[in-house]
């Protein structure tokens, strides 16, 4: 069992967590990874205004939302820069140090567990905006799918359209969206996991080459010359990979794949509170990041 001590108000769980989110908004490298995500979004915008200028079709915001996350947004560059941002873990600053005394270790880590969701959370939001605010020059006003009233209209074949029929038929515009963002949340908060529980146990900087080693693997491996399948994370980290080929078995797909990463995301915080105990924890450099 973890031990107990009397912590003053306000230095619960919460609050550790908000001081550590706080300083790492605030970072100057978190700030430069989120523009050169804001360009990504632009870019992805670009090419998406492209393809409906050479098919001529109209889209919604909710379409356009739910079209870019369904790709993750260009899941392999946006993951990189959100390594850089998240490859401090924990955050080596001197609040990290006084909130461990100050707090039981299984509160202490309970806390960061609190704090990386909220990295995850808050990036996905941020692109979700980034998006909407790049995509309000292209989108038409209105709701529901675009696609499914061309179909209706005899103007384009299911096949011509760039929602697929399992979406078209089974969800709104923003219920598909949040779907399309659970893998990628998924996705993002087991690397932060992975990252965090190396950096509990002295080696943040392993968690981190691992997870870019595997964001590259694919394009500097030749993995057809081995005479078993591999299989990487990042062909499970957006809608589209996970549902593509199973047609007519698409949400029980999905669901198999997300109940991998809650077994996977289950075991990582057991094993970290059991680390936490165990470990020697020291962060009295201060983060000049």
């Amino acid at each position: 069992m973890c031990e107990k001590k009397k912590t003053p108000l306000g230095q619960g769980v919460l609050s550790m967590a908000l001081a550590n989110f706080d300083s790492w908004l605030r970072s100057p490298r978190t700030i430069l990874m989120l523009l050169f995500i804001a360009a990504i979004c632009y870019l992805q915008m670009c090419g998406y205004e492209m393809k409906l200028t050479e098919t001529g079709y109209t889209m919604h915001l909710g379409e356009t939302l739910f079209y870019e996350f369904k790709f993750g947004c260009n899941m392999p560059m946006t993951t990189v820069l959100f390594l850089i941002m998240v490859s401090e873990l924990p955050r080596r600053i001197a609040y990290q140090q006084y909130s461990l005394i100050r707090s039981s270790r299984c509160r202490w880590m309970a806390a960061q567990l609190l704090y990386c969701l909220m990295m995850v959370v808050a990036m996905i939001a941020l692109i979700a905006l980034f998006i909407a605010l790049m995509a309000l020059p292209l989108v038409t006003h209105g709701n529901g799918w675009s696609d499914a009233a061309r179909i209706a209209s005899g103007e384009i074949e299911p096949y011509e359209a760039l929602i697929s029929e399992f979406i078209l038929n089974n969800y709104t515009p923003f219920t598909a969206t949040l779907l399309a963002m659970i893998p990628v949340f998924c996705f993002w908060l087991t690397m932060v996991f992975v990252i965090l529980m190396f950096g509990v146990w002295g080696s943040p900087v392993f968690g981190v080459l691992m997870y870019a080693f595997l964001m590259v693997a694919n394009v500097t491996i030749l993995f057809e010359a081995f005479p078993f399948q591999l299989i990487l994370p990042i062909q499970y980290a957006t809608l589209d990979n996970i549902i593509s080929g199973y047609d007519g078995k698409e949400i029980q797909q999905f669901l198999k794949v997300i109940g991998v990463y809650a077994a996977l995301i289950v075991s990582l915080i057991a094993v970290m509170m059991i680390s936490v105990k165990r470990v020697e924890l020291n962060f009295h450099a201060e983060s000049k990041q």
